[in-house]
């Protein structure tokens, strides 16, 4: 009969050779890490070795009332695994080391607890009881809310999969079935235990399952257009309407602090008016290195635009003369207006020029000047 310590050094020489063989299909520098995890099977092996030559330390009289109320525990291994994560996660990702960290963490505390209560009495389920009154608190809510996200984490990506009309319809059978595993639970409350968290089990099984198979499937196909162009991430500063960019466009300010100008366009000309200059001037000062927000107006009928030049990026100088840094507002309806918010951090010269102009009529600016 191998003994409880054997048992552990064994489980953990084993899961360092896998994840040695793991490093070794998937990295091709293993470098310091394939060192230790070499190292870590070494000495398993050696302590596994020992750990069945003494016995763990033990004598053949030895008095076995005790023993007996030691029963056999998972946490050795969920320990093993939390180790092999900490070791996967400093050559992968933050993510798998963190997970590491917390899975070692809850084996170590669940397995000092066990052992704890296995020797608080010679009465096997006072020992258990007392385990119960000091871990259940704890491992309820923390179960409770690990389901709760695999199982919300899941019917995301059946919803990210399926066309938004099945998707609807899914909301509504899925609160359909809710409503009526609750109204047969109100009904019945002496319902058999074993019932109730087999319909709870199967409805929670049925919605992982579909999404892993979602997310195998991949989303659908309009959201990975979406992601590949970036219609919610860009600005489209052209003068006609875009698909995205243009959708539910503002119309008016609540905010207004910290307005460098209110630009207007008007009559076909585009004006700025700076608190405490009386006239309306075509050139405006900006703060270099600080946010800058303008107001811009539309007094003219038609939909218009405002662009802000913000001249040649740093790549765009060694690649390609003709591309230029801007930003722009959405298309300002007629007595309408628009925020526009940018920060520029070199100063105005020959090389960057920098002004405010109308989509589609570059001849009608405002200049910057950046000191």
């Amino acid at each position: 009969m191998f003994s409880t310590g054997f048992k552990y050094f064994f489980g953990v020489t084993v899961l360092s050779a896998v994840a040695l063989i793991m490093s070794v299909a998937l990295f091709e520098k293993l470098a310091l890490v394939g060192v230790a995890i070499s190292f870590l099977i070494a000495v398993g092996a050696l302590l596994a070795g020992l750990a069945s030559f003494t016995g763990d330390g033990t004598t053949r009289d030895a008095n076995t009332s005790t023993a007996e109320l030691v029963t056999a525990s998972l946490w050795p291994l969920v320990t093993a695994v939390g180790v092999v994560f900490l070791a996967l996660g400093l050559v992968t990702s933050s993510i798998v080391f963190f997970g590491g960290i917390v899975v070692l963490l809850a084996a170590l505390s669940e397995w000092m607890v066990q052992a704890w209560s296995e020797r608080a009495s010679t009465d096997s389920s006072h020992n258990s009881a007392a385990r119960k009154r000091l871990l259940n608190p704890i491992e309820f809510p923390v179960l409770a809310a690990v389901g709760l996200g695999v199982v919300i984490f899941s019917f995301s990506r059946i919803m990210l999969t399926v066309n938004k009309s099945t998707g609807a319809v899914l909301f509504i059978v899925a609160g359909a079935l809710v409503l009526v595993a609750g109204t047969l639970f109100a009904i019945k409350p002496n319902m058999n235990r074993s019932v109730g968290a087999a319909v709870c089990v199967l409805g929670a099984l049925a919605i992982v399952a579909g999404g892993v198979a979602s997310a195998v499937s991949g989303e659908r196909e309009e959201l990975v257009e979406a992601a590949a162009e970036g219609h919610f991430s860009h600005a489209e500063c052209g003068p006609e309407e875009s698909k995205y960019f243009d959708k539910l466009a503002e119309g008016t300010l609540s905010l207004r602090s910290n307005v460098s100008a209110i630009v207007v366009y008007q009559d076909g000309e585009l004006i700025a008016n700076v608190q405490g200059i009386n006239s309306p001037q075509k050139s405006i000062t900006v703060a270099r290195s600080n946010p800058t927000n303008i107001v811009f107006r539309n007094a003219t009928e038609g939909e218009f635009r405002l662009v802000a030049h913000l001249g040649h990026s740093a790549a765009g100088e060694s690649l390609d003369k003709s591309h230029q840094d801007s930003t722009c507002t959405q298309l300002v309806a007629p007595g309408s207006e628009q925020s526009l918010t940018f920060n520029i951090a070199k100063p105005s010269s020959a090389e960057n020029a920098y002004y405010l102009y109308i989509a589609g009529s570059e001849d009608k600016k405002i200049e910057m000047v950046v000191p």
